[in-house]
């Protein structure tokens, strides 16, 4: 092996071993003079060659296996002879070298010729050289040289001969590796014959004893054999691969590799190319299954190009490029995918899925071609052309292997890492797009083909479709007139996606569309066809522009099949249908009784069984429901009837769609279960008259029920929609014709919306507020009834409502009040645990027993449901989950102890509980030396001090801090170890298996080194790794600092002689005290020398001979000696000798004779650079290799021996840039280190300047990427290990140089590599957009971010940053960093924006921040351009969600700046439609609705307008409307009402009678109060303009209309377009003549009765504050209906003013006094002065005393009943008084009796106490005052009063009784005074009395 047969053998053709043994012994002598007389001359020029030869060409060491499979493919066979070549690794010692093991090589070719055998003993001579036409694959003339990488003496034996050669320098010439010597050893062929197994060897044996070094890689690269290495060898046709091989044996481990079969070449004339199919096999071991593969392989010729030619291959005209493509798993043999072969596997990975061989010229190290060569060029550009041929052969041709589809899996998808084989993939890909290669769906069984750009993808389901329309003969010849083409069907898969891609065949959109509408298939297709065009539209409707196209079918009023568009269902019109005909029938009927309410119409009934049969069709029905398409049943259509009536909200449409439900199953139409479920949504009206949409659950009056006695009287639960039923059902009523009777219908609704009261009224998803104090226990239990009857029933109580209740402080306990969840029933061992934990729990609300008596035991269940806490297993569970909590953080010690207490309280009592036990054992509570960082279960409790030092210091445990602990925890040993703290002998077995020694070992102590022998000891079989890391650590002290064991003795007697020879290691006993002795065992055990034997091993020196003292070779070796010796003895002589010879020339050196210390001594550290720096080396072919024997000496006569003795000469000897291929690790780190030198000793140096740019113009460091020059480089410290991979960016690579190169850190700046952190950071950065991995780039974000980087430029608009598609993949898209942000809450950015928190971890956004600008959260620039994005939307309707995420955020940072930038940023607002929902319109053709009347009235229109939209179920629904409206008209959209223009239509009145009586009945002194107080103190009016408003209401005339009052309303569009509404008014005031019309037939009507107070007090508050805001003038409008309906009675009337906390100034007071008695008369009541008491009555406000007129009211309740004023005999003493003594009187007297209380007040005071009653704890007089006002405020807005006539007529005449009781107390009260002042008039002058008669007589009445 290793040759070229040549024809001329040893002796007529056969070789004799004699013959052979003869031609060695002429090679030695002739060649390398050994025995001759005269030297060869050329015998110096070998020697360097081989020097030079050592250090060459592969970086890695097993390189040889590829030299040797390469010889073995080049040797010569026997015709009948199979070409094999089997390795064999076995541990015998074959040559007796002492090797470890030896591989053995076997060949079967015809064996070595002499001329094999002369180019073996030469270098650079190979046989095969220019002989590449003749198949030889090798050419370098040193393959065979390779082997000494792994061996020292490899040995030959082939065809007679029997020959070794060593790498060592032959004794006899001084050259190695290729000088010959014979083996004389009888028994060596016997030893390899037992290896092979067998006496017959194969004619070639290469035995390689490998290197103690050398074994591990061997064994590697036998391994990694890639299988596929036989595939483009022309003659090996097997190899065998056996380890550890012992005979016979071998048998067992081998891996076999063969070509099992292949097939003949298949010629294609006109391309030069032909084809092969190869079946390759492996076998990794005789039982093993065997492997295969099939490999296509398709060769083509091509000429070489006149420019591509190189020298060495001049001789070769063509080249040949093969390509393989595997069928099935390719055989890696845990190898990588080696996609470039030349002849033999190279290195490279292309991650092409197919492999390429051609005659490459590869890089030394054979690992890759030379990408620059011009050779290899040539053959890439012929790669593209093989592979379009190849390629297009297997799509149209066929292949015997696979079919034309799986042809394209072998496309190059994926690019190289290697940029000209990308240009080789974008080349193919160029031509394939560009080629008719593309198969084309035909739906027949022909293959059409079309360019990749013409083809087009679609999804399988619509081709199954189309398929199944061909079959059923639906033409689809339409489809050719399509542009695109459609892929075949086994070529549309997921499988060849990539491939797809590759080709840029993509899915069009648009394009099912386009074929749905040009094939017409929705109108051709049958039903269920129908249904699977419907199903696949949406499956993938984001492919549709749905709103254009006509796909449902529907029936429409005439009965006629109609298509109607998903748009139109979408936007609000209904198809439905019914499967029962008569059904079908009585919906249609219904349909048109309700007037087709909410436009439904029906579905085909064809269409309809089609659904309910397709496979599909529910999928199909669940899509069509969401537009409103889906089969309706009698109860569905009564839902949506339902829903209407529920959107119109108007009392007699719901209880006329009550009468409807009621017919409906008495007709048999709905079931019971329908009608439940229909009222459970159908509005109801209330007790007050109200209709209620929303309903949760119907409740039975408040009267009577049980949970007015739990919660009140009031219903607290009407923000959760609790109803309950009017009475207004009770009444006669009619449907269709038909009467029902009084009791029915309310029954009805009672018993189908199932009314309840407690307990089984369903608790709410709300707080119980009245859980939020102390209950009564009658309250209690009503509570816990009710919490049982839930439970009890298996309902689900809502998490708001029960947790109102364990939290509220409800419950009595005996330290006061306190929520159930902190309260506790314990029994007697409860106390105790809780006496035991008293430390850590510190109180316990106990439940007072004595409050709730015995029953409240009975309620055991729902109490523990509340929260409390019962009994032991209760008691214990909450002190185990305080422990749990608190074992989650950090313990105290007294916390600590506790819980061990705790645990032994428990263990005596056998009530631990593992699970409990388990969870404490793994929180981080307990303090070790290293901090709470571990689990007890996970540390250890040592014994002693000593002990826990030794563990803290060689262990990684974690040691129990015990004087934390005070020392307590040694009496908790047995609790320890139930938390899993291991102690005592447990503690060895766990610092064997974790050992972690010191850095510096000088921290160690005594007691660490005796804990070691101890664990020894204790373990009766130490763990491997333990043992050899203890061997191989240096933390044995000795006499010469910490050594490893094995390197150390142990002092004795017999051998301390020996010591003084040689420095030796000795143990410290000093350190370690006599008690080292002890362990002896354990001492050797760990390889310290004890005994003689290993001492001697560690102190043996080898002696020299003696030689002459002449200035020779000989003499100079005789000298050094002699040195030796005198320098063994301490000789004096020794300094002068050398002084003499320091100076001069007596070494021999490559520059000739230098002295000493010019001349430096070869060594390891030399070699490595020797290559590339011309050096004065000491001639060891002059002196021989003994000259290294005297390095001492050397270095005493003044030698260079080290790197940083010579470092000068390195610097003087490198004379320019160096060749990367010379290079090594050893000789970059020679270079760096004899720059340190140089620096260190000054800047000046006269060669630093050229050998630093030497240096820095050679790509000199090995990085991740490769040889790069020093600029291109970055140093990578240790400390970035955690955060970033060497192979991240080009890193010096520190495991190639086997050192950390930050030691050169100084030097590496020097010659231009990148150090600095902010240097590499910024290498980093700009280096991110040119990658594309995930992983890669997260880790430089990730250390970005940690060294705080950021860009020297102050903009960051145009860095990039990386969003990754999916988390496990390495895909992913660069994006500008304004197009992020780092979080997102609302996913409507999606389409704008990528929020960074999605992607990266979240240390990682403030980096995102700070260094690339990244906003937190969208600013208003975001939000406005998502806003634009969705104004371009042709037709985009937004939900309220949309709307309310983008109004809501401008809402929030509203400002002036926000208005300009939305002014002039917003074109469209949002618009709401009933029929369309939200759309965006421009601002200009929409309106603020800021008048609702108006609004719902244009809303009734067929032409409606837009309206503004506002929030209705959004976060900031509760945001008022007002300020929306401030929004909407800073954007300019009109206000409603200024848009509208009104007139009315009143005839003139003829007579003045309805005039007077009308406005005695409406313009009182009630109203005009209510307007002054308003007017004065809520909007602060002038007195002069409030004086006028008044006038102008007095002045009113009142005039009565019989018709109605009709107003005509235009609303503008635009200043030309208008609509018009017309509507009815019961109230009108004109203005301009000051009057006001009333239609007054509103009496007859029940419920006009309150629509005409309504128009009243809207008349009256817009006419009075025509420029007010619309809030103001309805806070008028309320108070003015509010006294309406008090009939504006005095006292009513004074209350109201006083809880809106208004009052009537004084010159009001005077103001009306005088200008009602102007309008009236006298006295100013006017006409509606109140009757007095005897004539009192409750006719109704209305003319006429109709029924309607006796509605429930408050003011029914108010009565004057007031009695004239108390008219006393006008009698000397009435008029002596003065003023001011009756004011004195008025204010101060005692005895005078007090005004009777009018019987409104009556009603309040009775009021009060009974609040106060039912509500103990509200007691201030706001609160009942509130309580009466929400009373009243309800009242008056329905007109239906709770209390009856009988109740009114009882406080009247109460009143009357208390004022006839009041007149006869203040007769007696005035006899006393008179008495009294006529005492005192008999006393005074008569002239006084006259006068004080004149003063009393103005102020006579009281």
């Amino acid at each position: 092996m290793g040759k070229q047969q040549s024809p001329k053998k040893l002796s007529h053709g056969n070789s004799s071993e004699s013959e052979a043994k003869e031609h060695i012994e002429a090679l030695r002598k002739k060649k390398f003079s050994i025995g001759a007389k005269k030297p060869n001359p050329l015998t110096q020029d070998l020697h360097h060659a081989v020097t030079c030869l050592s250090a060459e060409l592969y970086t890695k060491d097993v390189h040889f296996l590829m030299e040797l499979i390469q010889n073995a493919e080049d040797n010569e066979y026997e015709a009948n002879v199979e070409p094999t070549l089997e390795f064999a690794l076995t541990t015998q010692d074959i040559t007796g070298c002492g090797a470890p093991m030896t591989l053995l090589v076997f060949n079967n070719e015809v064996g070595f010729m002499r001329q094999n055998m002369e180019s073996i003993c030469s270098v650079g001579r190979s046989t095969k050289k220019g002989k590449k036409r003749k198949g030889f694959i090798g050419e370098k003339g040193i393959g065979f040289k390779s082997v000494f990488l792994v061996s020292k003496h490899p040995h030959i034996v082939s065809n007679g001969y029997k020959v070794k050669f060593s790498e060592e320098p032959d004794k006899n010439c001084g050259i190695g590796y290729i000088v010959p010597e014979w083996i004389s050893d009888e028994s060596f062929i016997t030893r390899i014959q037992g290896v092979y197994g067998s006496g017959i060897l194969p004619t070639t044996t290469i035995v390689l004893p490998l290197k103690d070094d050398k074994v591990d890689p061997v064994k590697e690269e036998l391994s990694g054999l890639h299988p596929e290495l036989l595939l483009f060898l022309s003659k090996l046709r097997r190899l065998y691969v056996h380890k550890n091989s012992v005979g016979t044996e071998k048998r067992n481990s081998v891996t076999a590799i063969s070509i099992a079969s292949e097939t003949n070449h298949v010629a294609v004339r006109d391309k030069q190319a032909d084809s092969r199919v190869v079946h390759l096999s492996v076998k990794e071991n005789l039982d093993a299954p065997e492997e295969k593969c099939q490999y296509y392989i398709w060769r083509q010729t091509f000429p070489v190009k006149p420019g591509a030619t190189v020298s060495g291959r001049t001789d070769v005209e063509e080249w040949i490029v093969s390509l393989a493509f595997p069928f099935g798993k390719r055989l890696k043999r845990g190898t990588s995918s080696v996609g470039v072969f030349a002849f033999l596997p190279t290195s490279m990975v292309t991650n092409f899925p197919f492999v390429i061989q051609a005659d490459f010229i590869l890089a030394s190290s054979r690992e890759t071609i030379v990408l620059d060569s011009r050779w290899n060029r040539g053959i890439l550009e012929c790669i593209p052309y093989a592979f379009m041929n190849a390629f297009t052969c297997c799509v149209k041709e066929g292949s015997p292997l696979f079919t034309f589809a799986q042809a394209f899996e072998f496309l190059p998808a994926k690019p190289s890492p290697f940029s000209e084989l990308n240009e080789v993939r974008e080349v193919i890909q160029r031509n394939l797009i560009d080629a008719l290669i593309m198969p084309c769906e035909t739906f027949s069984s022909e293959v059409s083909f079309c360019k990749p750009t013409s083809a087009v993808r679609i999804l399988p389901r619509f081709r199954e479709l189309l398929f199944k329309m061909k079959e059923a003969g639906i033409s689809l010849a339409a489809m050719s007139r399509m542009k695109n083409s459609l892929v075949h069907s086994s070529l549309d898969q997921d499988k060849y996606r990539s491939s797809m891609e590759f080709l840029g065949v993509h899915f069009i959109p648009g394009w099912y569309e386009k074929c749905i509408t040009v094939c017409d298939l929705v109108s051709q297709s049958s039903d269920d066809l129908y249904v699977d065009v419907l199903h696949f539209v949406f499956c993938n409707r984001a492919e549709f522009t749905i709103k254009h196209m006509p796909l449902i079918k529907f029936i429409n009023e005439a009965g006629k099949v109609k298509l109607s568009t998903i748009a139109e269902t979408h936007g609000g019109q209904k198809v439905v249908f019914a499967e029962d005909a008569v059904l079908h029938a009585w919906m249609q009927k219904c349909n048109i009784l309700f007037g087709c309410p909410n436009n439904m119409f029906v579905l085909p009934k064809s269409i309809q069984a089609a659904l309910r049969r397709h496979p599909k069709g529910l999928i199909v029905s669940s899509w069509l429901q969401s537009y409103g398409i889906r089969p309706y049943s009698a109860a569905e259509y009564a839902s949506q009837v339902c829903d209407y009536v529920s959107h119109k909200a108007e009392p007699k449409l719901v209880l006329s769609f009550t009468h409807f439900l009621y017919r409906s199953r008495q007709k048999k139409f709905l079931t019971d279960s329908d009608v439940f479920s229909i009222l459970k949504s159908i509005p109801i009206i209330d007790g007050s008259g109200c209709v209620k949409v929303q309903r949760t659950e119907t409740l039975v009056p408040a009267g009577g029920s049980k949970w007015a006695k739990l919660l009140g009287p009031l219903n607290p639960f009407l923000e959760a929609n609790y109803v309950d039923i009017g009475e207004v059902y009770a009444a006669y009523g009619q449907f269709a014709g038909e009467h029902t009777t009084d009791p029915v219908l309310l029954n009805f609704l009672m018993v189908n919306t199932g009314a309840r009261d407690l307990p089984e009224i369903s608790p709410p998803n709300l707080p119980l507020q009245v859980a939020s104090s102390q209950m009564t226990s009658e309250q209690a239990f009503l509570l816990l009834d009710w919490v049982r009857f839930h439970r009890t029933r298996g309902s689900k109580i809502p998490e708001r409502f029960i947790e109102s209740i364990r939290i509220g402080k409800w419950m009595k306990a005996k330290a006061g009040v306190d929520c159930p969840s902190c309260c506790t029933i314990p029994d007697e061992i409860g106390k105790s645990i809780l006496e035991l934990v008293k430390d850590v729990v510190l109180s316990f609300s106990i439940v007072d027993e004595d409050f709730y008596g015995d029953l409240i035991h009975s309620y055991r269940d729902e109490l523990k449901f509340l929260g409390v806490r019962c009994g032991i297993n209760d008691v214990q569970d909450i002190v185990k989950d305080l422990f749990i909590r608190l074992a989650s953080f950090l313990l105290s010690r007294k916390t600590a102890v506790s819980l061990l207490l705790f645990i032994g309280f428990l263990k005596e009592r056998k009530m631990l509980d593992e699970k409990w036990l388990n969870t404490i054992s793994l929180g981080r509570w307990m303090l070790t030396y290293k901090g709470y960082v571990a689990a007890p279960r996970d540390t250890v409790f040592p014994q002693s001090d000593s002990e826990a030092e030794a563990l803290l210091k060689v262990t990684s445990l974690h040691v129990i801090d015990d004087k934390f602990y005070g020392g307590k925890l040694h009496s908790f040993l047995d609790e320890l170890k139930l938390l899993g703290i291991k102690s005592e002998s447990e503690v060895y077995a766990l610092a064997v298996r974790n050992l972690a020694f010191p850095d510096n070992p000088a921290s160690l102590t005594p007691s660490c080194g005796l804990f070691l022998l101890n664990c020894l000891r204790n373990e009766e079989s130490p763990v491997t790794s333990f043992v050899e890391k203890v061997e191989s650590t240096p933390w044995l002290k000795t006499n010469l600092g910490f050594k490893c064991p094995s390197e150390a003795i142990l002092y004795g007697a017999d051998w301390g002689c020996l010591l003084r020879i040689t420095k030796v290691p000795v143990i410290d006993e000093d350190f370690y005290g006599n008690e080292i002795r002890s362990y002896i065992d354990q001492l050797k055990a760990v390889g310290v020398g004890v005994e003689m034997e290993n001492v001697l091993k560690i102190v043996v020196k080898e002696l020299k001979s003696h030689l002459s003292s002449r200035v020779t070779p000989e003499h100079l070796i005789a000298l050094l000696n002699c040195m030796s010796e005198m320098r063994g003895r301490g000789s004096s002589l020794l300094d002068d000798i050398c002084k003499c010879l320091q100076d001069e020339e007596i070494l021999k050196t490559r520059h000739g004779y230098r002295k000493p210390r010019e001349a430096i001594l070869f060594n390891s550290k030399w070699a490595s650079i020797s290559l590339f720096v011309d050096l004065p080396l000491v001639d060891d072919s002059y002196y021989g290799i003994k000259i290294y024997g005297f390095r001492e000496e050397m270095k005493l006569l003044g030698a260079l021996s080290s790197l940083e003795e010579g470092a000068i000469f390195v610097s003087r000897g490198l004379s320019g840039p160096i060749e990367s291929a010379l290079l090594t690790a050893e000789s970059t780190l020679s270079l760096l280190v004899c720059l340190k030198i140089l620096m260190a000793n000054g800047d000046d140096h006269p060669c630093l300047g050229a050998f630093i740019e030497n240096m820095s113009r050679s790509e000199l460091l090995m990085t991740s990427s490769g040889y790069r020059l020093p600029q291109n480089s970055l140093l990578f410290q240790s400390a970035w290990a955690q955060m970033l991979e060497l192979t991240d960016a080009p890193f010096i690579s520190d495991t190639f140089y086997g050192t950390d190169m930050s030691a050169f850190l100084s030097q590496l700046k020097v010659i231009g590599v990148k150090v600095d952190l902010m240097e590499v950071c910024n290498v980093l950065s700009a280096s991110l957009p040119l990658l594309a991995e995930t992983s890669r780039i997260r880790r430089i974000y990730q250390f970005l971010k940690e060294v705080q980087w950021k860009p020297n430029s102050s903009g960051t608009v145009d860095l990039q940053i990386w969003i990754p598609v999916k988390e496990e993949s390495e895909e992913g898209q660069w994006v500008n960093s304004s197009h992020c942000v780092l979080h997102l809450k609302e996913h409507y950015f999606a389409p704008v924006l990528y929020p960074l928190d999605a992607y990266y971890e979240k240390e990682l956004l403030p980096f995102f921040s700070a260094s690339y600008g990244v906003e937190e959260f969208p600013s208003m620039h975001h939000y406005l351009q998502i806003w634009s994005l969705w104004e371009t939307m042709e037709a985009k309707e937004l939900s309220d969600a949309e709307c309310s995420f983008f109004w809501g955020y401008m809402l929030k940072n509203w400002n002036s700046e926000t208005e300009n930038v939305l002014t002039k940023a917003i074109a469209k607002v949002p618009a709401t439609s009933p029929d369309k929902g939200i759309l965006l319109a421009s601002r200009e053709s929409v309106f603020v609705p800021d008048n609702l009347w108006l609004k719902k009235m244009f809303m009734n229109l067929g032409d409606f307008p837009l309206f503004v939209w506002f929030p209705k179920t959004s976060a900031i629904s509760c945001v008022p409307a007002v300020k929306f409206c401030e929004v909407y008209y800073a954007l300019g959209v009109r206000k409603l009402s200024d848009c509208v223009r009104c007139s009315v239509s009143i005839m003139q009145p003829s007579g003045q009678q309805d005039k007077v009586d009308l406005k005695g009945k409406l313009i009182v002194k009630g109203l005009i109060e209510i307007v002054l107080g308003f007017l004065a103190c809520k909007i602060h009016m002038p007195v002069k303009e409030r004086h006028e408003a008044a006038k102008s209401l007095v002045s009113l005339s009142v005039f009565d209309k019989d018709e109605n009052i009709q107003v005509s309303y235009q609303l503008y569009l635009t200043a030309d377009r208008y609509i018009k509404a017309e509507a009815v008014k019961f109230v009108h005031w004109d203005k301009k003549s000051q009057r006001l019309f009333v239609d007054w037939s509103f009496s007859e009507n029940p419920r006009a009765s309150a629509e005409f107070v309504n128009f009243f007090a809207v008349e009256i508050a817009e006419g009075l504050l025509p420029h007010e805001r619309p809030a103001v003038v309805n806070d008028l409008r309320n108070l003015i209906q509010t006294g309406f309906l008090l009939e504006f009675q005095e006292d009513a009337v004074q209350f109201l003013l006083t809880r809106e906390n208004i009052e009537v100034p004084l010159e009001d007071d005077e103001f009306l006094s005088a200008t009602l008695n102007v309008a009236y008369g006298k006295h100013g009541a006017g006409p509606a002065k109140r009757p007095s008491a005897e004539g009192a009555s409750f006719s109704p406000l209305t003319p006429e005393a109709s029924q309607s007129a006796k509605r429930r009211r408050l003011a029914e309740i108010v009565s004057t009943g007031k009695g004239g004023k108390l008219k006393a005999k006008s009698t000397y003493a009435d008029k002596m008084s003065s003023q001011k003594k009756i004011a004195a009187k008025d204010t101060s007297d005692p005895i005078k009796p007090k005004r009777p209380l009018s019987a409104f007040f009556i009603f309040m005071e009775e009021f009060r106490e009974q609040y106060k009653l039912e509500h103990p704890h509200m007691t201030a007089v706001a609160a009942v005052s509130m309580s009466y006002h929400l009373c009243t405020t309800v009242f008056a807005d329905t007109g239906m009063m709770m209390l009856i006539i009988q109740e009114k007529a009882r406080l009247i005449q109460l009143a009357e009784i208390r004022k006839a009781e009041y007149k006869k107390e203040m007769e007696a009260y005035h006899r006393k005074i008179v008495e009294a002042e006529n005492m005192r008039v008999k006393e005074e002058p008569q002239s006084d009395v006259n006068d004080e008669e004149n003063e009393v007589s103005s102020s006579e009445e009281d």
